[in-house]
């Protein structure tokens, strides 16, 4: 195979800069393997006749050789055009599931498994701008029985978690359409079970900022100088909607930002923002920040967020917080988080969570986890403290 390369670069420079460019993408491609057999064995050939024969007179027979090569890979760039359309066409089909055991000190909760999540990603790209996503979610092995248009039992849950179209126009502003997750914080966008340590994700997570919108997003990277800002502005549906529409004339509407800087392996530091006004008349603001940094095995990621709601002068709020530090190796990930939220302010029902978590890598589409959650509640709730401990296999569907 070095023979064969060094033959390449030894007459590559026999052929314009394009064609030695289109040859090396379609040596690349496992679509070309016989066709790439055929176009070696014509360098070969071609070098060795070159070498041992070549002379003055011979190079009328060298032109027709190297014409013939032109042709053959004009011929191959014209297949792989096609196979890049075909790709186009394709619907991609992806997807995660889990299969978890429970044990927990709550009064009233027996040991046992969980088919927690199976979720199934449909994602096509229509073409160079245009991207089609969407994602349904199975939780807990749904079941569902009726008769007559009545619905006699119903178990787990089925939820279209997102179903949008993105335009991709330029890196500092592109647009989607339709359901997506809510644009605020770190966990909220990056959730999925197979890329995040716990399966039991912060407390305030969903609670403070809605899980998805039912709208239009506008988003994009901002480049300055070493510093990069990304940024989402959104506007949609309130959170007591469904997807047949919204249930008054308020709309929902929220942004998040994040600065990237140049610290470390990764630093971003960012906030968010999110105004509602919800079907019982409650005007809802909602404020968070959140930082994530990297640095030799370690990552350290945080959040904090607060909502305000204030129905005809009665006001309250419902905050929360976590830190979360992990180390990683190349098939182990080790750490812990401390976690607090307040539903209402005025009660007495905060609580905080402190977790440790252990994962190990099986490859990079199975995680084996295993993570212990002690859960404590203010001295003033009649409610009892408890440990809870999940061990969890998650796989990765992918393409």
């Amino acid at each position: 195979m070095r023979a064969l390369a060094g033959y390449w670069e030894r007459y590559a420079g026999l052929f314009p800069a394009a064609i030695t460019k289109g040859f090396l993408f379609v040596w690349s491609s496992e679509l070309m393997k016989l066709c790439k057999v055929v176009l070696w064995s014509l360098v070969l050939w071609f070098g060795g006749v070159s070498i041992g024969y070549c002379a003055p007179s011979d190079l009328g027979a060298m032109e027709e050789q190297v014409q013939i090569l032109r042709d053959d890979i004009a011929v191959l760039q014209d297949q792989l055009e096609e196979t890049n359309q075909d790709n186009f066409n394709r619907m991609s089909i992806s997807g995660y599931t889990d299969l978890e055991y429970h044990q927990s000190s709550a009064s009233g909760v027996e040991p046992g498994f969980r088919l927690h999540h199976m979720s199934l990603f449909f994602e096509k790209r229509i073409t160079e701008r245009w991207k089609f996503f969407s994602e349904i979610e199975y939780e807990d092995g749904p079941f569902f029985e009726g008769s007559d248009g009545t619905i006699d039992e119903a178990d787990g849950k089925i939820f279209l978690e997102a179903v949008n179209f993105t335009y991709f126009f330029h890196p500092l502003a592109n647009f989607r359409g339709g359901r997506f997750f809510t644009p605020a914080g770190l966990w909220s966008v990056d959730h999925y079970p197979p890329f995040v340590p716990t399966q039991i994700r912060p407390e305030h997570i969903r609670q403070i900022f809605p899980q998805v919108v039912d709208g239009v997003t506008a988003f994009g990277t901002l480049p300055l100088g070493k510093v990069f800002l990304n940024y989402d502005a959104y506007v949609g549906n309130g959170e007591d909607a469904n997807g047949a529409g919204d249930n008054d004339s308020h709309k929902a509407t929220g942004a998040k930002f994040g600065v990237l800087l140049p610290v470390f392996k990764y630093f971003e530091l960012g906030g968010s923002a999110y105004q509602d006004t919800l079907l019982t008349g409650t005007e809802k603001q909602a404020f968070g920040a959140h930082l994530k940094m990297k640095f030799w095995k370690l990552t350290l990621q945080s959040e904090w967020a607060n909502a305000s709601f204030d129905n005809a002068g009665a006001t309250s709020n419902r905050s929360g917080y976590y830190g979360q530090l992990q180390y990683d190796t190349r098939h182990w990930t080790f750490g812990g988080r401390y976690d607090y939220y307040d539903a209402d302010d005025t009660d007495s029902n905060d609580r905080t969570t402190s977790s440790a978590f252990v994962n190990y890598h099986v490859s990079d589409a199975i995680v084996l986890k295993l993570e212990h959650h002690i859960v404590d509640f203010n001295d003033n709730t009649a409610d009892e403290d408890y440990d809870h401990t999940i061990a969890s296999v998650v796989i990765y569907l992918g393409n």
